[in-house]
């Protein structure tokens, strides 16, 4: 290669170099950048989800669902409803439903948002007391939820409360036999002994009847005693009859019990014979059917029990009689309603009965009371004089399956709790 050639190539790629450094300056300060717009992943809308299950859904009132913008009668299959919609229904809804309970579809408040046990009405005729499971006390509340404790002693993991009619005492029971009676006056708790069960109140608080049980059937005995369990006294001897004994001290204090030994008299009908405390030869009293459940009105004047027969196809049956011990059982009124006795209560002076009616109960249920459950109820009211029925009120939002029922003194409001959240409700009266 000549030195010509040599200088040309020099003169080329120094040209060439120049070239691409001119070319970086461009790109470098001179060249726009072209915007890259990002990718964005399709995002799909996700709906608010409702906070609670439905099991908690169903046991909420209509108040609670409307603080929680939860909807009101339906459960949703998806997602839950905006709010807005949420508030629409339920000023159409409410728009339909009664706040006084006047035959049709009635409010039902809650008085105590956790489960209770053993609600009753206080001696006041106005106020409830019942038992906490969940603290172990016993309270005292208006129906407004305001309670007060009725004695500063725990109860650890009570099974059953037995109330005196005076509603100062009661006899409590717990899963491993142990009873004792506790006086909420003094404050004072007396030991029963295990044997003794089924008690039954007298009118006046300061007795009890009960079965004495024992293994061997020549030893059991229906008995009173004192509250305190002192001054125990055997009254009938049962042998291998308990079963077949309801213990039920009439409000009179005529009566402690009643026992299905009497005369058979056809297929369904019998002989139920009362049992006083001194070997009284009282009059039987004819019954229907079988599964005797009965209630007391509060003067004992009236009796109104539940029974089935295949009659009415194995459904429990109400009838409410005459309870005076010399003619048991007349005037005898056969209801048309499908419950059980322990679903209903006396007004304070017998003119009334209030019941809690299964919306459908089907064949057989008075002999599997299983089939029950999860039924929900209506509201009737009785004149026990007449017989005469009204609907008095439906449940909002589906309603509740009673587990028991009481009423205040002056009928304002029908208390009960549920089967399914044993909650404490009420529907207004008047």
């Amino acid at each position: 290669m000549t030195e010509k050639t040599k200088k040309i190539l020099i003169i080329v790629g120094f040209i060439i170099l120049v070239l691409l450094l001119a070319f970086l300056l461009y790109l470098v300060f001179f060249k726009k950048p072209v915007a890259v717009e990002p990718v964005v992943e399709p995002v799909a809308e996700v709906l608010p989800r409702l906070p609670v299950s439905r099991g908690e859904w169903e046991r909420m009132t209509v108040s609670e669902r409307i603080q929680q913008d939860l909807p009101l009668i339906e459960w949703p299959e998806e997602d839950l409803l905006p709010t807005e919609a949420i508030l629409i229904e339920a000023e159409i809804i409410a728009a339909q439903i009664d706040e006084v309970a006047q035959g049709r579809k009635t409010w039902v408040s809650p008085v105590i948002i956790d489960p209770v046990m053993a609600a009753t009405i206080s001696a006041n005729g106005d106020t409830s007391i019942y038992y906490d499971p969940k603290t172990g006390y016993f309270y005292e509340t208006d129906y407004l939820g305001n309670k007060t404790l009725m004695s500063d002693q725990i109860f650890y993991n009570v099974q059953s409360v037995n109330w005196a009619p005076s509603k100062d005492r009661a006899i409590i029971e717990y899963p491993d036999g142990f009873k004792v009676m506790y006086d909420f006056n003094k404050k004072k708790q007396y030991t029963l002994p295990n044997n003794w069960e089924d008690f039954s109140w007298g009118p006046a608080g300061n007795r009890i009847a009960f079965k004495a049980t024992s293994r061997y059937p020549e030893n059991n005995w229906l008995s009173i005693s004192s509250a305190d369990g002192s001054q125990a006294k055997p009254i009938e001897h049962l042998g291998d009859n308990a079963d077949k004994v309801t213990m039920s001290w009439s409000p009179n204090n005529q009566v402690i019990a009643f026992s299905a030994t009497g005369s058979p008299r056809g297929a369904w009908e019998q002989d139920m014979l009362l049992i006083g405390q001194n070997n009284e030869n009282f009059k039987s009293l004819i019954i229907d059917g079988r599964d005797f459940e009965p209630q007391w009105s509060p003067q004992g004047n009236k009796l109104v029990y539940s029974v089935y027969s295949a009659e009415f196809d194995y459904q429990p049956r109400l009838y409410i009689v005459d309870g005076q011990i010399d003619n048991p059982g007349a005037n005898k009124k056969v209801l048309n309603l499908v419950t059980w006795a322990h679903k209903c209560i006396f007004n304070n002076d017998g003119s009334s009965l209030y019941c809690a009616v299964p919306k459908e109960l089907p064949e057989g249920a008075g002999l599997v009371k299983e089939l029950a459950e999860g039924i929900r109820d209506d509201f009737y009211k009785i004149n026990t004089e007449t017989g005469g029925i009204s609907f008095l009120a439906e449940g909002a939002m589906g309603g509740y399956n009673v587990e028991s029922i009481y009423v205040s003194e002056d009928e304002d409001f029908l208390y009960f709790t549920d089967a399914d959240s044993h909650r404490l409700r009420y529907i207004q009266l008047k």
